[in-house]
């Protein structure tokens, strides 16, 4: 009997001492700390429905890839945000968010406060408040959440009529004088040249020139190519590229054939293609655009610059130059003048 109350009073003297040090002078201390310090989006599938050339519908899946997508966290600002903007046309309703905080996430739905767990699925359409309040309840902060995305197809070219016109020698100054000098060397009725650093090499430059003479009137009927010659500057001497068997893809020989460069690639237009080619003739019925400084010319690539519909058919004269603005001037015979832009390149 002796030695259970001995047993007994060791473990009341146990948890006494227990008592003590679980005390109000040891009371857990919570974070003052209320940052966001992270945001992401994560991919996510939707349905997708297309129109099929029989007027059937058909419908599938698509994965939406975002979480590349870096977000800035401006702590000062508590502003979060994107500089590469989302794809266009995809659905942001119902997002997957992920988030790192170092208190409590909350934001409003319908009205109310709600936790937010990371993961969640939240409409970015427009923008979000995330309130992070820290573990001790005695700190919150506002974080605004802005998702950016194109409001329109930055492959699309967007063109207006315009009631102005540029100062297209000034425009075309430098090109014209290339191509005299190119001129010079190599006699030809039309020449369009162009100079532009190589990618791999800032200090070299390449030098491309598309001639051709009097497409109605060619020396040899079976012409249906302008000749296309290219050269560095590290070299004396223009070597011509002729098109081959396993690349016939040429430049194109049109009547009033105008070559402009444009976003870093070349691009061919104007009226009737002479001769025969695997290609659309009609006036102003497609661009011919070089990807590879003028080897190979297609009217297939995708995301790249169109003509305005309205000129489809135009035979007249005109004239072509870019500006600084990145926008293609097209002036008529008649002074009407027409610009156009990718929406890519929107300053």
């Amino acid at each position: 009997m002796r030695r259970h109350i001995l047993l007994y009073l060791y473990v009341l003297a146990g948890a006494l001492v227990l008592t003590s040090c679980l005390g109000d002078d040891d009371e857990v201390e919570y974070s003052s700390s209320c940052s966001l310090l992270t945001f992401s989006l994560s991919d996510f599938t939707y349905k997708k429905t297309i129109t099929l050339a029989s007027d059937s519908d058909s419908t599938y899946t698509v994965t939406a890839v975002v979480s590349h997508i870096e977000f800035t966290v401006d702590q000062t600002k508590r502003l979060v945000y994107n500089t590469d903007s989302v794809g266009f046309g995809l659905p942001l309703t119902a997002v997957p968010v992920k988030c790192t905080a170092d208190g409590k996430i909350t934001y409003k739905k319908e009205g109310e406060e709600v936790s937010f767990s990371s993961g969640d699925t939240l409409d970015v359409t427009q923008p979000l408040v995330f309130t992070v309040t820290s573990l001790d309840k005695k700190y919150s902060r506002d974080y605004t959440i802005t998702v950016n995305a194109y409001k329109a197809d930055p492959k699309a070219t967007v063109w207006t009529k315009s009631a102005q016109k540029p100062d297209l020698d000034a425009l075309l100054a430098e090109q014209n004088a290339l191509a005299e000098a190119f001129v010079a060397q190599h006699p030809a009725n039309y020449a369009y040249a162009f100079a532009y650093p190589l990618k791999t090499n800032a200090g070299i430059t390449r030098y491309v020139c598309v001639c051709y003479d009097d497409p109605s009137e060619p020396e040899n009927p079976s012409d249906t190519l302008a000749n296309v010659w290219t050269r560095l500057s590290t070299e004396e001497k223009w070597t011509e590229i002729v098109p081959t068997r396993d690349n016939p893809y040429g430049c194109p020989l049109l009547k009033n054939l105008c070559v402009v460069r444009y976003g870093g690639d070349l691009y061919a237009f104007g009226g009737r293609s002479v001769g025969n080619r695997h290609t659309p003739s009609e006036p102003f019925g497609a661009m011919y655009v070089s990807i590879d400084h003028g080897i190979t010319w297609r009217t297939s690539y995708t995301g790249k610059l169109t003509l305005p519909e309205e000129l489809l058919g135009y035979e007249g004269a005109f004239r072509a130059a870019v500006d600084d603005e990145d926008f293609l001037w097209i002036v008529l015979e008649d002074g009407t003048a027409w610009k156009g832009r990718m929406n890519s390149l929107k300053h």
